[in-house]
């Protein structure tokens, strides 16, 4: 075997190598690809915020379209009891997001109960977005105090994104 076989072998193997390393990327590559775009197109364009006093009915509130990305929700307890309160995708019957009382006639996902201290707050966050879909068209938060008042309200600030 002469020197020059030698090396044409060690390139021919150079070639094969690489041209496997890249095929075996092309897949990653390809996910990354529609990982950046499938990101593109859901990172929420302005952010948003709301607040709804809940006394003895139930309350919405919401940017009425798009999708809502939910990044912190912050619960106050004006009452000398502790409160449990329910959050919700509303469902109505008539109204709309701002609405409330006997035009929520039921609610979806995502839910939640939480619990709040008599005159205390309770602040939640969340580092990855919770996310509201519109529901019948409608992009709203829904509330509920599921325990009974003595005199006091809890206020609920919402604070997000939307797109």
């Amino acid at each position: 075997m002469n020197r020059s076989s030698k090396i044409s072998r060690v390139a021919l193997a150079t070639l094969i190598g690489g041209g496997a390393l890249l095929g075996a990327t092309a897949p990653a590559v390809a996910a990354g690809g529609i990982k950046a775009a499938y990101v593109e197109t859901v990172i929420p364009s302005h952010t948003w915020s709301g607040r709804m006093q809940v006394l003895n009915a139930t309350k919405s509130i919401g940017p009425g379209t798009g999708v809502l990305g939910v990044t912190s929700i912050t619960l106050t307890n004006f009452d000398g009891q502790p409160q449990q309160v329910f959050i919700f995708v509303p469902i109505f019957s008539g109204g709309g997001c701002g609405s409330g009382g006997n035009n929520i006639v039921g609610g979806s996902e995502p839910q939640m109960t939480v619990y709040v201290q008599p005159q205390q707050t309770l602040h939640l966050a969340y580092p990855s977005p919770l996310v509201f879909n519109p529901l019948n068209n409608i992009t709203c938060i829904a509330a509920e105090v599921t325990t009974l008042l003595h005199g006091g309200s809890v206020e609920i600030d919402v604070n997000g994104v939307v797109n």
